[in-house]
């Protein structure tokens, strides 16, 4: 994983422990804007820059993301060459073509026709990279991309069409989220506040994930995934029912397809983006799903922002590797209880062990998904 944080898990991992966080204020050059706002940006060193990036950046990046997977998961030969692969973005190549036309004097119709290539081409571009014959599947579903890549995914491994795959989350800057984002008044301007009675938006962030599915495990460390569901609230275009009905029938199902209850989760990672209406209705439905048994809850974007469709992955392995290291992390910004919503999540690490956990995701238009994830001994 790359992320502001940094591109090594050990030292994600400590900054999470020890509540450290990067952003960097950008402004709102395009439209002359006299501000800025915080961003969760990749700072790993001088190529890292803005100004600098260009198509090989965004390929290194991945790259880099997906050959540690690989070596991570113990893969050779052809282990590698006979899996899928699973991408999730809500971007895709934009920030290419947006780098591009920094650097050249190029007019937008001409950005806009070379964009034109196809939603396969990242995924095409690991494939051919790292020698991969399996299939390639590309999810552009907003904020639960990746986390669609990882359900799909798991769900093919399960039905024995595939053997193993390779699932990326990936979201670097671009003007259009960027833009798009205060379009919609969801920007903070200083700290993100998941939850909090005084919340007023969020932070975006970078991140390339990858990881690395089969049917067994490799380590005793592996987490397994148990199941998971993927519901559309169709209550309107942009935002969810602050009722919750649609986000807790997520939850629901995704516990019903792991054959276990409400009582066995003994952690949520919330996907909490600090926007009012994602905030309420994540709060309503856990209510619904656990009624007042709500397991601890944390929330993980203060740390590397709301990565969009990259969050899938990126949060995914930020929570299991803090899992792993002994500790469920602590929400930063929150200090003080919405009486309207009564949720109180983590604010200091908290041990853990062993045990079932459920990772929620709820995207921009009302495309829910949930994760349900062990790291018990017994479990697969």
């Amino acid at each position: 994983m790359i992320c502001s944080l940094s591109d090594s898990i050990e030292e994600i991992v400590d900054a999470v422990r020890h509540k450290r966080i990067r952003v960097e204020p950008i402004p709102f050059t395009l439209a002359c804007l006299p501000y800025t706002k915080p961003y969760c940006l990749i700072q790993r060193n001088e190529g890292d820059k803005l100004n600098n990036r260009s198509e090989e950046y965004f390929y290194e990046v991945l790259f880099s993301a997906v050959s540690r997977a690989l070596l991570d998961a113990g893969l050779k030969g052809e282990e590698i060459k006979d899996m899928d692969v699973f991408f999730g973005s809500t971007s895709m190549e934009i920030p290419v073509f947006a780098g591009n036309d920094r650097k050249t004097s190029s007019n937008v119709s001409e950005m806009f026709l070379k964009s034109s290539c196809g939603f396969g081409k990242i995924a095409g571009a690991i494939v051919e990279r790292f020698g991969i014959r399996g299939r390639c599947y590309s999810f552009a579903t907003a904020c639960t991309s990746s986390a669609n890549a990882l359900l799909y995914a798991a769900a093919m491994i399960e039905e024995c069409h595939i053997e193993r795959a390779l699932v990326v989350g990936y979201d670097l800057f671009n003007n259009l989220i960027f833009y798009g984002f205060e379009s919609l008044k969801s920007l903070v301007a200083s700290d993100y506040k998941p939850f909090d009675r005084t919340r007023n938006g969020l932070i975006l962030g970078e991140a390339c994930g990858a990881v690395v599915l089969e049917g067994r495990r490799r380590k005793s460390c592996d987490f397994m995934y148990l199941g998971g569901a993927n519901f559309c609230d169709t209550y309107s275009v942009t935002s969810h029912d602050e009722g919750g009905s649609a986000v807790a029938e997520t939850m629901d199902r995704a516990l019903r397809q792991a054959k276990i209850g409400p009582g066995d989760i003994c952690a949520i990672k919330a996907h909490a983006t600090g926007t009012e209406n994602n905030d309420k209705t994540e709060c309503a439905a856990m209510r619904i799903t656990f009624g007042q048994a709500v397991p601890p809850v944390t929330c993980v974007k203060p740390f590397i922002g709301h990565t969009a469709g990259a969050c899938g992955v990126s949060e995914l392995i930020l929570f299991t590797e803090c899992v792993k290291a002994g500790f469920i992390p602590s929400t930063p910004g929150f200090q003080e209880a919405d009486e309207e919503m009564n949720l109180m999540p983590v604010t200091e690490n908290r041990e853990v062990g062993e045990g079932i956990f459920m990772l929620n995701y709820f995207g921009f238009g009302g495309n829910c998904t949930t994760l349900i994830l062990s790291n018990k001994g017994n479990e697969g």
